[in-house]
Parts: structure tokens; C-alpha cells; sequence
């Protein structure tokens, strides 16, 4: 009668080891780049929802009587379009209920956003950024910055909408042109 003694494995090989190793690597190699890209995309689609917002301000102050505002909160990284409403004879502002508010994602700082006049910074929180509507409008720039990532939203003073520029790549807005004073006012187009 033979007996045989089983024997129980409770370590793993070297080769085993190596195996997973290897494994996890190309998994990590895989997977950093993706989540790094997500967070690009992320970056890059809040401009373009921030640029959305910038533009209904333009909007609005180009074809209603009521006025607008933007308003950056940094408490709560929210950006948003303000109508101006009256109740009983008092003016208040509320959030435009046209114009969805741009939440910043979380991974951003709270002063990764900043909002420019005439190329001085302006803190929105206390006063919001408004103008009247038919009065000259000034040059309102809002900046997003993400770590090497830049981005500007210009909206001119005479342009109906906003320009972007994503890490210097943009295009630059029209200006405009004063015919007579560069001789070419009596000239036909």
C-alpha cells in the first residue's frame, strides 16, 4: 500500500511573478495615456461651454432690452449667465434660465478661471460683470488655465460673439475698418 502525501502549492514562481508584472505594465501603459486624454477632453469641452455662456451674454445684450451679467463663483467653481429681474419695484439677479450654468470639473483649481475688461482682472463674486444694453460694450476676455494648457475667450467690444484661442491656436476676430481714413471710402466694393 502506497501512500501519497499531498502537497499543497502557497507561494507563486519567479516566472509567475514575472508574467504579472509584465501584465500590469502593459495594462498601465494602456490605461495613464486614456485618462489623461479624458481629462483633456474634459479641459477642452468646459471651454467650449464657457464660450457658449460668453456668447448669450452677447447675445443678449445685443437683442434685449434686459440686462445681462456673468458671474464666476470660485467657491463653487460655477460660471454663469445673470438676467437682471424685477419684483415689487426691487432689482435682483438670478441665473438666466436660457443659458445653463458651467460647472468646472473638480480636478481644476478654483482660480483656474479668470475674467478680464479691458485686460484688467475683474472679480465677479461681490459685483458681477454687466453692461447696458446700446451702451458700448468693453473688451471682456475670460481665461481657463489647466496645468501647460491656456485658453482665452475674447469677446471685442464690436464683435457679436466671442473668439477662442486653445493653446495659442485660434483665430483672430475681425476688427473694424474705418474706409475713409485709410483713402478707401468713396471706393466701390
Amino acid at each position: 500500500m502506497s501512500t501519497h502525501s499531498t502537497h499543497t502549492r502557497r507561494a507563486f514562481t519567479l516566472l509567475e511573478m514575472i508574467v504579472v508584472v509584465i501584465v500590469i505594465g502593459i495594462m498601465s501603459a494602456l490605461i495613464i495615456p486614456r485618462i489623461g486624454g479624458t481629462r483633456y477632453r474634459e479641459y477642452a469641452l468646459t471651454v467650449e461651454r464657457v464660450n457658449d455662456v460668453v456668447l448669450m451674454f452677447a447675445h443678449r445684450l445685443t437683442t434685449s432690452k434686459q440686462a445681462a451679467a456673468l458671474r464666476f463663483d470660485p467657491s463653487s467653481n460655477r460660471f454663469e449667465l445673470l438676467a437682471k429681474l424685477e419684483e415689487n419695484g426691487e432689482y435682483f439677479w438670478e441665473p438666466d434660465p436660457l443659458s445653463k450654468p458651467v460647472t468646472l470639473p473638480t480636478w481644476l483649481e478654483s482660480d483656474a478661471l479668470s475674467i478680464f475688461v479691458d485686460g484688467e482682472y475683474v472679480d465677479t463674486m461681490q459685483w458681477p460683470l454687466t453692461t447696458t444694453p446700446g451702451v458700448a460694450r468693453p473688451l471682456i476676455e475670460v481665461e481657463l488655465n489647466w496645468e501647460e494648457h491656456q485658453s482665452l475667450i475674447s469677446l471685442p467690444a464690436h464683435a457679436m460673439g466671442p473668439n477662442i484661442w486653445l493653446n495659442g491656436e485660434g483665430n483672430e476676430p475681425l476688427m473694424p475698418i474705418d474706409l475713409d481714413a485709410i483713402g478707401q471710402g468713396r471706393e466701390e466694393w
